[in-house]
């Protein structure tokens, strides 16, 4: 087997580091080129609520050791539920792989916790190391969990180094730095760049043709919204406590604040809709072109309300708000398919460890494209 980190980047016409093409499932559909299809998503909240109750009990239970098999369980629901021109998706990850990296994950947590409470100097060491391993971490997850992705029967395969993870990183931070913040939006772009300019599925390379300004609007235009509309609010307050004489200043200030508050919570859920939207309406599969109908204010509306939900409801209503979310996510989303997904040829590729994807559990890293 070739070394997974020589990666090909070869057009698909001439394919050198794949394995043969797999024949088509007899139940493949043809499917005609040219044309949009859409994803689509048959999970249900009623039936997933099951499958997380059943998790989070065997998890207590077993002290944690069940949670491998409770994150493989939850893939396999939504990626089994995921439809794309009549062809589901799957992970085909090993819960007991996934255990020896959680094990691994809780040890290096334990000792980092371990060491807070005898000296500084070793925590101050550990978080330093967990900070510089971020980009491994980042890339090891991606790479793992794009190797157990499946569409039909081609994998999904991941060929980001750990020399271009590093770099993406300290570009992020430094553009994050140098600008007080101000140009953090550019540091998502390099992010979403890098992890999706080397992602594949079968020879298929996906690329976001999106550039940096993009996401500057993208981010930035829910503040400008929320300022403009509060600046308007008070003009047309104050004029009105000009005009009026039996109302205190009291009830024009709790008007004002209650719009403040709910135009607040609404700013970050508007700038993960307008990352989403900005994201999959600039991205290509080879030739093929994603598109989105999301609406960033339903998009919006969804998260916020579903923040409220799990709050209101103690985290029983958590299903239902994963399976409304995601569904929404990927029910938006189609693609103007020219490559026929029959000829995807699978890459040769190592079966990495979980280690990784186990550690970005452990210490709460997002890793979502």
């Amino acid at each position: 087997m070739q070394n997974s980190e020589t990666y090909p980047h070869q057009s698909p016409e001439f394919p050198q580091n794949f394995t043969e093409m797999p024949a088509p499932y007899a139940s493949e559909p043809s499917v005609d080129l040219g044309l949009q299809y859409a994803f689509r998503f048959k999970g249900t909240a009623s039936e997933y609520f099951g499958i997380w109750i059943v998790n989070i009990l065997l998890t207590i239970v077993t002290l944690g050791l069940y949670a491998p098999w409770a994150k493989v369980r939850r893939l396999r629901y939504f990626y089994g539920n995921t439809w794309f021109i009549q062809r589901r998706f799957d992970f085909t990850g090993l819960p007991s792989k996934i255990l020896i990296g959680r094990l691994i994950a809780l040890a290096v947590y334990a000792a980092i916790s371990l060491a807070m409470k005898y000296s500084v100097e070793l925590l101050l060491a550990g978080m330093l190391l967990i900070f510089f391993a971020v980009p491994w971490l980042i890339r090891s997850t991606i790479r793992f969990r794009a190797r157990n992705s499946k569409f039909g029967n081609r994998r999904f395969y991941f060929s980001g180094s750990n020399k271009s993870a590093y770099w993406c990183f300290f570009k992020c931070i430094a553009v994050s730095l140098l600008t007080l913040g101000l140009f953090v939006p550019v540091a998502v772009w390099l992010y979403k760049r890098e992890c999706l300019n080397h992602l594949y599925v079968g020879q298929l390379s996906f690329k976001l043709n999106a550039d940096w300004p993009a996401y500057m609007r993208a981010m930035y235009m829910p503040v400008l919204i929320f300022l403009a509309v509060m600046a308007a609010l008070a003009a047309v307050l104050a004029l009105l406590f000009s005009l009026s004489s039996g109302l205190g200043i009291e009830h024009f200030a709790g008007l004002f604040m209650l719009v403040y508050l709910v135009g607040y919570l609404f700013i970050w859920p508007l700038m993960l809709a307008r990352i989403f939207i900005t994201t999959w309406n600039s991205t290509t599969l080879n030739r093929s072109q994603f598109t989105t109908d999301c609406n960033q204010w339903r998009y919006a509306w969804i998260i916020l309300s579903n923040w409220l939900a799990k709050i209101i409801s103690l985290g029983l209503l958590t299903p239902w708000a994963a399976i409304r979310l995601y569904k929404y996510q990927s029910e938006s989303l189609k693609m103007v398919l020219v490559d026929n997904p029959d000829e995807l040829m699978n890459q040769l590729q190592q079966d990495h460890n979980a280690i990784a994807e186990e550690l970005s559990d452990i210490f709460d890293l997002d890793i979502s494209l």
